[in-house]
């Protein structure tokens, strides 16, 4: 695989990229300067979730910056990520390091100037520590010409640009909705095989428009849902979707490869996995940033930047998913993350920042009316999961769910076929990255029984 230089590490040069204006600079290991949007420079989007990385990558292609997604994670990429791992690292980054090692010797033409992008933010391990191992998996591999960049938590995800952020909002709630359409189709088609060879064909062109003529991705979304809609016909309505939450770690829960497609697990049992939303975490980090929980950088610039983008996010928001509401696999919904903070604050403080908040509030808030049941989903050994499912399971029955509603509308009514002592099906799950084991696989057929009651005394 690759061989670790231990000679002369202190005179390597790294590749960087400096946030310049008007567009970000990068900077070879030959310290020569190219704007990013340069014809030699090309940005690499990990493989986080499929539908997003490659809108994602359009985002880039529409700002006029060459980008590819990389593909979906692979045993063999994971095993490049193993290759350069102490063995106490967690699945997202050796899943990171793997595929873009994987892309280098496989698909690199070493003529490119690559730029590995990824986000960081303080606290977690997860968000705090990725850029410095795989600056250090760089440094260790003298890899030249190969440069990470970091967007922060913090500010927002801001420093590329106002027109490059319109573009990732555009991308990223676009491919939030097709994973629910996608997760829908796969439960609830009439003929779902023949769903999905649509809805595969269909977002192949909605992709490359995407990144041709982004000034027209409304009418594209609409025309996507409409071209469902028209060939793919339903069971039943998404008001009627039997649902499973799958919530938790936010890179595994996305991961088709880390959660080996659950949504085709449960699709098969009849229940529609709705996994929660990227853009849910940046309308976190922004709730955060208003209430000041959040230090984020107080230059004009960047802040303009964030005001910016919050305003268009919730415009295009609305008339994304008005649009993709067209398609019969998808109800129109407001992300709003208040609600669900506001029903696990009493256990998990604001000021405790991460997904255990999230995690414990929407299971309180939306199940089980909403979901028939929630899956905490994160890498193996990751404590914010583990710390979600230690505040989470003492909560998960029907009394605990009526306190929190109580704390936030005295005059709440519970729901009447609901007695206090009734369980709400609550199951974690940790992946290294191999197959579930026989255990694992145990316990999901107990939560499909539990779910299915539930959903019954709904109905």
């Amino acid at each position: 695989m690759f061989k670790e230089e231990t000679s002369n590490i202190n005179t390597f040069d790294f590749a960087k990229i400096e946030f310049t204006d008007p567009i970000a600079t990068y900077i070879s290991s030959n310290n020569e300067r190219i704007p990013i949007n340069d014809e030699r420079v090309l940005v690499l989007i990990p493989a986080m979730n499929d539908i997003t990385s490659r809108l994602f990558a359009s985002a880039f292609k529409s700002c006029g910056i060459n980008s590819v997604a990389l593909d979906i994670h692979t045993a063999e990429a994971m095993k490049y990520g193993r290759g350069v791992a102490n063995g106490k690292e967690c699945l997202p980054i050796i899943l990171m390091a793997g595929n873009l090692l994987h892309y280098i010797k496989n698909n690199w033409d070493g003529k490119k100037h690559l730029v590995h992008f990824q986000v960081q933010g303080a606290g977690n391990c997860r968000l705090g520590q990725y850029p410095v191992f795989l600056s250090q998996m760089l440094e260790r591999l003298k890899l030249k010409n190969v440069a990470n960049m970091v967007l922060m938590n913090e500010d927002g995800f801001a420093g590329l640009g106002n027109d490059w952020s319109l573009r990732a909002v555009q991308g990223l709630i676009i491919s939030d909705v097709l994973e629910d359409i996608r997760s829908g189709i796969m439960a609830n088609a009439i003929n779902s095989e023949y769903g999905m060879e649509v809805f595969n064909n269909e977002l192949t062109k909605l992709e490359n428009d995407f990144a041709n003529k982004p000034k027209e991705i409304y009418n594209l979304v609409e025309q996507f849902a409409i071209t469902i809609k028209n060939k793919v016909p339903a069971k039943t309505t998404p008001q009627n979707f039997k649902q499973i939450a799958m919530i938790g770690e936010i890179f595994c829960r996305k991961d088709v490869f880390a959660h080996k497609w659950l949504n085709k697990y449960f699709a098969e049992k009849g229940f529609t996995l709705k996994i929660a939303y990227i853009s849910e975490w940046i309308a976190y980090i922004d709730y955060l940033i208003s209430i000041d929980l959040l230090e984020s950088d107080k230059s004009i610039v960047k802040k303009f930047e964030r005001m910016l983008r919050n305003f268009f996010m919730k415009d295009t928001e609305k008339k994304i998913k008005k649009a993709l509401s067209k398609s019969g696999y998808y109800e129109f919904e407001r992300m709003n993350v208040e609600p669900a903070l506001s029903h696990s604050k009493h256990i998990v403080p604001l000021e405790y920042k991460g997904e255990p908040g999230l995690t414990l509030g929407i299971a309180l808030n939306d199940c089980p009316e909403k979901y028939c049941g929630i899956i905490n989903f994160g890498p193996f050994g990751c404590m914010p999961t583990r710390f979600a499912e230690a505040v989470s399971v003492p909560e998960m029955k029907i009394k605990y769910k009526n306190i929190a509603k109580k704390k936030n509308n005295p005059k709440y009514v519970p729901h009447p076929n609901f007695d206090d002592e009734m369980d709400i099906p609550f199951l974690t799950i940790e992946s290294d990255g191999n197959p579930f084991s026989q255990l694992i696989e145990a316990r999901l057929e107990t939560f499909i029984m539990q779910a299915n009651r539930v959903f019954e005394k709904v109905k």
